[in-house]
Protein backbone atom coordinates (compact mmCIF):
# COMPACT_ATOMS: atom_id res chain seq x y z
CA UNK A 1 0.00 0.00 0.00
CA UNK A 2 3.04 2.33 0.06
CA UNK A 3 3.09 3.03 -3.70
CA UNK A 4 6.15 5.23 -3.48
CA UNK A 5 4.37 7.44 -0.96
CA UNK A 6 2.43 8.99 -3.86
CA UNK A 7 -1.13 7.95 -3.01
CA UNK A 8 -3.07 9.22 -0.02
CA UNK A 9 -2.71 5.89 1.77
CA UNK A 10 0.95 5.71 0.81
CA UNK A 11 1.66 9.12 2.29
CA UNK A 12 -0.21 8.11 5.44
CA UNK A 13 1.99 5.02 5.86
CA UNK A 14 5.21 6.94 5.25
CA UNK A 15 4.41 9.84 7.59
CA UNK A 16 3.20 7.66 10.47
CA UNK A 17 6.02 5.11 10.16
CA UNK A 18 8.74 7.77 9.96
CA UNK A 19 7.64 9.07 13.32
CA UNK A 20 6.92 5.76 15.04
CA UNK A 21 10.12 4.09 13.79
CA UNK A 22 12.29 5.56 16.60
CA UNK A 23 9.52 5.43 19.25
CA UNK A 24 11.09 3.61 22.26
CA UNK A 25 7.84 1.99 23.44
CA UNK A 26 7.28 0.26 20.09
CA UNK A 27 9.22 -2.01 17.80
CA UNK A 28 7.70 -1.03 14.46
CA UNK A 29 8.26 -3.31 11.47
CA UNK A 30 7.27 -2.26 7.96
CA UNK A 31 6.51 -4.62 5.08
CA UNK A 32 7.00 -3.21 1.59
CA UNK A 33 8.73 -3.40 -1.75
CA UNK A 34 12.47 -2.73 -1.57
CA UNK A 35 11.95 0.10 -4.07
CA UNK A 36 10.23 1.99 -1.23
CA UNK A 37 12.86 1.22 1.41
CA UNK A 38 14.47 4.68 1.30
CA UNK A 39 11.17 6.29 2.34
CA UNK A 40 11.64 4.86 5.86
CA UNK A 41 15.01 6.07 7.16
CA UNK A 42 13.93 5.69 10.81
CA UNK A 43 13.05 1.99 10.41
CA UNK A 44 16.18 -0.18 11.00
CA UNK A 45 17.08 -2.79 8.38
CA UNK A 46 16.25 -5.62 10.78
CA UNK A 47 12.68 -4.28 10.99
CA UNK A 48 12.17 -4.06 7.23
CA UNK A 49 10.18 -6.95 5.73
CA UNK A 50 10.84 -7.26 2.00
CA UNK A 51 7.77 -7.96 -0.07
CA UNK A 52 8.72 -10.01 -3.18
CA UNK A 53 8.20 -7.93 -6.37
CA UNK A 54 5.94 -10.59 -7.89
CA UNK A 55 3.46 -9.82 -5.10
CA UNK A 56 3.66 -6.06 -5.62
CA UNK A 57 0.36 -5.34 -7.34
CA UNK A 58 -3.31 -6.18 -7.56
CA UNK A 59 -4.63 -9.62 -6.75
CA UNK A 60 -1.12 -11.00 -6.15
CA UNK A 61 -0.55 -8.42 -3.43
CA UNK A 62 -3.90 -9.26 -1.86
CA UNK A 63 -2.95 -12.95 -1.83
CA UNK A 64 0.38 -12.14 -0.14
CA UNK A 65 -1.50 -10.43 2.67
CA UNK A 66 -3.90 -13.34 2.98
CA UNK A 67 -1.18 -16.03 2.81
CA UNK A 68 2.59 -15.47 3.33
CA UNK A 69 2.06 -12.53 5.68
CA UNK A 70 0.19 -14.80 8.09
CA UNK A 71 3.27 -16.98 8.40
CA UNK A 72 5.55 -13.97 8.91
CA UNK A 73 3.35 -12.68 11.72
CA UNK A 74 3.10 -16.08 13.37
CA UNK A 75 6.83 -16.89 13.21
CA UNK A 76 7.98 -13.37 14.11
CA UNK A 77 6.25 -13.22 17.47
CA UNK A 78 4.43 -9.99 16.64
CA UNK A 79 1.91 -8.47 19.04
CA UNK A 80 -0.17 -6.52 16.52
CA UNK A 81 -0.78 -6.13 12.80
CA UNK A 82 -1.89 -2.75 11.40
CA UNK A 83 -3.52 -2.73 7.96
CA UNK A 84 -3.30 0.86 6.67
CA UNK A 85 -6.28 0.35 4.36
CA UNK A 86 -9.48 -1.68 4.36
CA UNK A 87 -8.22 -3.33 1.17
CA UNK A 88 -5.60 -5.31 3.11
CA UNK A 89 -7.47 -6.46 6.21
CA UNK A 90 -6.60 -10.12 6.85
CA UNK A 91 -9.49 -12.61 7.14
CA UNK A 92 -7.65 -14.89 9.58
CA UNK A 93 -4.93 -12.88 11.27
CA UNK A 94 -2.85 -14.89 13.77
CA UNK A 95 -2.29 -11.83 15.99
CA UNK A 96 -4.56 -8.95 17.08
CA UNK A 97 -5.35 -6.76 14.09
CA UNK A 98 -6.31 -3.12 13.68
CA UNK A 99 -7.06 -1.30 10.43
CA UNK A 100 -7.30 2.25 9.17
CA UNK A 101 -10.37 2.94 7.05
CA UNK A 102 -9.91 6.19 5.15
CA UNK A 103 -13.31 6.35 3.48
CA UNK A 104 -16.38 4.34 2.53
CA UNK A 105 -16.39 5.43 -1.12
CA UNK A 106 -17.80 2.14 -2.51
CA UNK A 107 -21.03 2.84 -0.61
CA UNK A 108 -21.35 6.42 -1.84
CA UNK A 109 -20.18 6.02 -5.45
CA UNK A 110 -21.51 2.78 -6.84
CA UNK A 111 -19.94 3.44 -10.26
CA UNK A 112 -16.48 4.24 -8.87
CA UNK A 113 -15.28 0.65 -9.13
CA UNK A 114 -16.00 -2.39 -11.25
CA UNK A 115 -18.33 -5.16 -10.09
CA UNK A 116 -15.60 -7.23 -8.41
CA UNK A 117 -14.09 -4.35 -6.45
CA UNK A 118 -17.53 -3.04 -5.57
CA UNK A 119 -18.52 -6.45 -4.17
CA UNK A 120 -15.26 -6.62 -2.23
CA UNK A 121 -15.68 -3.11 -0.79
CA UNK A 122 -19.38 -3.28 0.07
CA UNK A 123 -19.89 -6.93 1.03
CA UNK A 124 -16.60 -8.51 2.13
CA UNK A 125 -14.79 -5.59 3.75
CA UNK A 126 -17.44 -4.92 6.43
CA UNK A 127 -17.22 -8.58 7.47
CA UNK A 128 -13.42 -8.39 7.62
CA UNK A 129 -13.45 -5.07 9.47
CA UNK A 130 -15.71 -6.45 12.19
CA UNK A 131 -12.98 -9.01 12.93
CA UNK A 132 -10.49 -6.24 13.77
CA UNK A 133 -9.84 -5.53 17.41
CA UNK A 134 -10.03 -1.80 16.70
CA UNK A 135 -10.51 0.50 13.72
CA UNK A 136 -8.82 3.82 13.12
CA UNK A 137 -10.25 6.42 10.77
CA UNK A 138 -9.21 9.86 9.60
CA UNK A 139 -12.39 11.91 10.10
CA UNK A 140 -15.57 11.98 12.14
CA UNK A 141 -17.52 11.84 8.90
CA UNK A 142 -15.92 8.52 7.96
CA UNK A 143 -16.40 7.23 11.51
CA UNK A 144 -20.13 7.81 11.07
CA UNK A 145 -20.04 5.95 7.76
CA UNK A 146 -18.26 3.00 9.39
CA UNK A 147 -20.90 2.80 12.10
CA UNK A 148 -23.64 2.95 9.48
CA UNK A 149 -22.27 0.69 6.74
CA UNK A 150 -19.96 -1.66 8.65
CA UNK A 151 -22.07 -1.97 11.82
CA UNK A 152 -19.03 -1.32 14.00
CA UNK A 153 -19.88 0.53 17.25
CA UNK A 154 -18.28 3.85 18.13
CA UNK A 155 -16.54 2.19 21.10
CA UNK A 156 -14.32 0.30 18.64
CA UNK A 157 -13.48 3.36 16.53
CA UNK A 158 -10.83 6.04 17.02
CA UNK A 159 -10.72 9.18 14.88
CA UNK A 160 -7.17 10.41 14.19
CA UNK A 161 -7.03 13.22 11.67
CA UNK A 162 -4.34 13.14 9.01
CA UNK A 163 -1.53 15.63 9.49
CA UNK A 164 0.66 18.12 7.71
CA UNK A 165 4.39 18.64 7.61
CA UNK A 166 4.33 22.35 8.43
CA UNK A 167 8.03 22.73 7.63
CA UNK A 168 7.14 21.88 4.02
CA UNK A 169 3.64 23.31 3.65
CA UNK A 170 4.06 27.01 4.44
CA UNK A 171 3.94 30.34 2.62
CA UNK A 172 6.81 30.86 0.15
CA UNK A 173 8.42 34.08 -0.99
CA UNK A 174 7.12 35.90 -4.07
CA UNK A 175 10.56 35.50 -5.60
CA UNK A 176 10.41 31.71 -5.26
CA UNK A 177 6.84 31.57 -6.56
CA UNK A 178 7.66 33.79 -9.54
CA UNK A 179 10.56 31.52 -10.47
CA UNK A 180 8.27 28.51 -10.12
CA UNK A 181 5.61 30.00 -12.41
CA UNK A 182 8.28 30.67 -15.00
CA UNK A 183 9.60 27.12 -14.71
CA UNK A 184 6.20 25.46 -15.23
CA UNK A 185 5.05 27.96 -17.85
CA UNK A 186 2.00 29.40 -16.06
CA UNK A 187 2.50 33.14 -15.77
CA UNK A 188 -0.76 34.25 -14.10
CA UNK A 189 -2.13 33.12 -10.72
CA UNK A 190 -4.35 30.16 -11.52
CA UNK A 191 -7.17 28.13 -10.07
CA UNK A 192 -5.80 24.76 -9.00
CA UNK A 193 -7.33 21.33 -8.54
CA UNK A 194 -4.92 18.62 -7.38
CA UNK A 195 -6.27 15.09 -7.64
CA UNK A 196 -5.75 12.06 -9.80
CA UNK A 197 -7.74 12.39 -13.00
CA UNK A 198 -10.60 10.09 -12.09
CA UNK A 199 -14.10 10.36 -13.54
CA UNK A 200 -16.72 10.71 -12.19
CA UNK A 201 -15.67 10.53 -8.52
CA UNK A 202 -13.26 13.49 -8.56
CA UNK A 203 -15.78 15.62 -10.48
CA UNK A 204 -13.43 17.29 -12.98
CA UNK A 205 -16.02 17.50 -15.74
CA UNK A 206 -18.46 19.56 -13.68
CA UNK A 207 -15.59 21.80 -12.58
CA UNK A 208 -14.68 22.51 -16.21
CA UNK A 209 -18.34 23.25 -16.99
CA UNK A 210 -18.51 25.65 -14.02
CA UNK A 211 -15.24 27.27 -15.10
CA UNK A 212 -16.70 27.85 -18.57
CA UNK A 213 -19.74 29.57 -17.06
CA UNK A 214 -17.67 31.74 -14.75
CA UNK A 215 -15.34 32.77 -17.58
CA UNK A 216 -18.32 33.62 -19.80
CA UNK A 217 -19.58 35.98 -17.08
CA UNK A 218 -16.52 38.13 -17.73
CA UNK A 219 -15.27 38.68 -14.16
CA UNK A 220 -12.98 35.65 -13.91
CA UNK A 221 -9.84 35.45 -16.04
CA UNK A 222 -7.62 33.01 -14.13
CA UNK A 223 -6.28 29.89 -15.89
CA UNK A 224 -7.38 26.49 -14.55
CA UNK A 225 -4.77 23.85 -13.68
CA UNK A 226 -5.89 20.23 -13.21
CA UNK A 227 -2.85 18.51 -11.77
CA UNK A 228 -2.69 14.75 -11.30
CA UNK A 229 -1.93 11.45 -12.96
CA UNK A 230 -4.56 9.86 -15.25
CA UNK A 231 -6.78 7.25 -13.60
CA UNK A 232 -10.08 5.55 -14.35
CA UNK A 233 -12.20 7.65 -16.70
CA UNK A 234 -9.49 10.22 -17.45
CA UNK A 235 -10.53 10.20 -21.11
CA UNK A 236 -13.77 12.00 -20.23
CA UNK A 237 -11.77 14.76 -18.53
CA UNK A 238 -9.42 15.22 -21.47
CA UNK A 239 -12.38 15.30 -23.87
CA UNK A 240 -14.32 17.91 -21.88
CA UNK A 241 -11.23 20.07 -21.43
CA UNK A 242 -10.56 20.05 -25.18
CA UNK A 243 -14.19 21.01 -25.86
CA UNK A 244 -14.07 24.06 -23.58
CA UNK A 245 -14.08 27.45 -25.34
CA UNK A 246 -11.33 28.33 -22.84
CA UNK A 247 -9.28 25.19 -23.46
CA UNK A 248 -6.17 27.28 -24.09
CA UNK A 249 -6.36 28.34 -20.43
CA UNK A 250 -6.87 24.83 -19.04
CA UNK A 251 -3.61 23.03 -18.21
CA UNK A 252 -3.24 19.33 -17.39
CA UNK A 253 0.39 18.96 -16.30
CA UNK A 254 0.03 15.32 -15.22
CA UNK A 255 1.53 13.83 -12.09
CA UNK A 256 2.99 16.42 -9.71
CA UNK A 257 5.99 15.52 -7.60
CA UNK A 258 5.46 15.93 -3.86
CA UNK A 259 8.47 18.25 -3.59
CA UNK A 260 6.69 20.70 -5.91
CA UNK A 261 3.32 20.63 -4.15
CA UNK A 262 3.94 23.68 -1.89
CA UNK A 263 4.92 25.67 -4.99
CA UNK A 264 1.81 24.65 -6.91
CA UNK A 265 -0.32 25.66 -3.94
CA UNK A 266 1.54 28.88 -3.21
CA UNK A 267 1.50 30.12 -6.82
CA UNK A 268 -2.24 29.48 -7.18
CA UNK A 269 -4.94 32.11 -6.79
CA UNK A 270 -7.09 29.47 -5.08
CA UNK A 271 -7.52 25.74 -4.68
CA UNK A 272 -10.85 24.51 -6.03
CA UNK A 273 -11.71 21.07 -4.66
CA UNK A 274 -15.00 19.71 -6.10
CA UNK A 275 -14.60 16.02 -5.16
CA UNK A 276 -17.81 14.09 -4.55
CA UNK A 277 -16.46 12.11 -1.58
CA UNK A 278 -13.27 12.29 0.49
CA UNK A 279 -12.31 10.49 3.67
CA UNK A 280 -10.14 13.46 4.62
CA UNK A 281 -9.00 15.66 1.70
CA UNK A 282 -5.36 16.50 2.41
CA UNK A 283 -5.06 19.11 -0.39
CA UNK A 284 -7.56 21.35 1.43
CA UNK A 285 -5.41 21.49 4.58
CA UNK A 286 -2.14 21.67 2.60
CA UNK A 287 -3.35 24.63 0.52
CA UNK A 288 -4.49 26.53 3.62
CA UNK A 289 -1.11 25.98 5.27
CA UNK A 290 0.52 27.52 2.18
CA UNK A 291 -1.70 30.60 2.39
CA UNK A 292 -3.89 29.63 -0.55
CA UNK A 293 -7.65 30.28 -0.32
CA UNK A 294 -9.87 27.20 -0.72
CA UNK A 295 -13.17 26.71 -2.52
CA UNK A 296 -14.48 23.28 -1.59
CA UNK A 297 -17.20 20.74 -2.10
CA UNK A 298 -19.55 20.56 0.86
CA UNK A 299 -19.62 16.75 0.79
CA UNK A 300 -18.00 14.07 2.92
CA UNK A 301 -15.29 15.10 5.34
CA UNK A 302 -14.35 18.31 3.52
CA UNK A 303 -16.31 20.72 5.77
CA UNK A 304 -14.67 19.00 8.75
CA UNK A 305 -11.21 19.64 7.30
CA UNK A 306 -11.90 23.13 5.94
CA UNK A 307 -13.89 24.41 8.92
CA UNK A 308 -14.98 28.02 8.54
CA UNK A 309 -11.97 28.83 6.36
CA UNK A 310 -13.33 27.59 3.01
CA UNK A 311 -16.03 28.74 0.60
CA UNK A 312 -18.32 25.75 0.04
CA UNK A 313 -20.55 24.67 -2.83
CA UNK A 314 -22.72 21.73 -3.85
CA UNK A 315 -20.41 19.67 -6.11
CA UNK A 316 -23.34 18.24 -8.08
CA UNK A 317 -24.50 21.74 -9.11
CA UNK A 318 -22.54 23.37 -11.94
CA UNK A 319 -24.47 26.58 -11.30
CA UNK A 320 -23.55 26.71 -7.62
CA UNK A 321 -19.92 25.92 -8.35
CA UNK A 322 -19.75 28.69 -10.97
CA UNK A 323 -21.36 31.10 -8.50
CA UNK A 324 -18.71 30.23 -5.90
CA UNK A 325 -15.95 30.96 -8.44
CA UNK A 326 -17.50 34.35 -9.20
CA UNK A 327 -18.02 35.15 -5.51
CA UNK A 328 -14.37 34.43 -4.86
CA UNK A 329 -13.25 36.48 -7.86
CA UNK A 330 -15.22 39.46 -6.54
CA UNK A 331 -13.66 39.55 -3.08
CA UNK A 332 -11.70 42.63 -2.05
CA UNK A 333 -7.99 42.30 -1.07
CA UNK A 334 -8.95 42.73 2.61
CA UNK A 335 -11.57 40.00 2.35
CA UNK A 336 -9.08 37.71 0.60
CA UNK A 337 -6.49 38.28 3.35
CA UNK A 338 -9.03 37.49 6.07
CA UNK A 339 -9.82 34.29 4.17
CA UNK A 340 -6.13 33.34 4.19
CA UNK A 341 -5.75 34.06 7.91
CA UNK A 342 -8.65 31.74 8.71
CA UNK A 343 -6.95 29.11 6.56
CA UNK A 344 -3.69 29.34 8.52
CA UNK A 345 -5.59 28.84 11.76
CA UNK A 346 -7.53 25.86 10.43
CA UNK A 347 -4.46 24.17 8.93
CA UNK A 348 -2.70 24.53 12.27
CA UNK A 349 -5.02 21.87 13.69
CA UNK A 350 -3.36 19.13 11.64
CA UNK A 351 0.11 17.71 12.45
CA UNK A 352 1.62 14.36 11.52
CA UNK A 353 3.42 14.31 14.87
CA UNK A 354 0.08 14.39 16.67
CA UNK A 355 -1.37 11.75 14.33
CA UNK A 356 1.60 9.45 14.94
CA UNK A 357 1.39 9.86 18.72
CA UNK A 358 -2.30 8.99 18.70
CA UNK A 359 -1.67 6.00 16.42
CA UNK A 360 1.05 4.67 18.69
CA UNK A 361 -1.27 5.00 21.67
CA UNK A 362 -3.93 3.05 19.77
CA UNK A 363 -1.40 0.27 19.12
CA UNK A 364 -0.66 -0.06 22.81
CA UNK A 365 -4.35 -0.04 23.78
CA UNK A 366 -5.14 -2.65 21.14
CA UNK A 367 -2.62 -5.16 22.45
CA UNK A 368 -4.74 -5.49 25.59
CA UNK A 369 -8.44 -6.16 24.79
CA UNK A 370 -9.53 -4.87 28.19
CA UNK A 371 -8.32 -1.36 27.34
CA UNK A 372 -10.16 -1.05 24.01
Amino acid sequence: MIQGGLSGVGRYVVEIARRLGPEPTLSLHVAGLDADRTLFPTVPDERWISLPPRFGKGAANLLWHFGPLRGILRRGGFDLYHSPSYRRIMPACPVPQIATIHDCAPFHLRDKYGAARGFFGRILVPVLARRCRHVLTVSHFTAGDIERFFKIPASRLTVIHNGLDHSRYRPLSEEDLGAFRERVGVSAPYLLYLSRLEHPGKNHVRLIEAYDRARAAGTLDSPLVLGGAPWHGAEAIYKRSAASPYSADIALPGFIDEADLPYWYGAARALVFPSLIEGFGLPVAEAMACGTPVLSSDRGSLPEVGGDAALYFDPTSVEEMAAALLTFAGRTPAEAQAFREKGFTQAGRFHWDLAAQATGAAYLRSVSPSTV
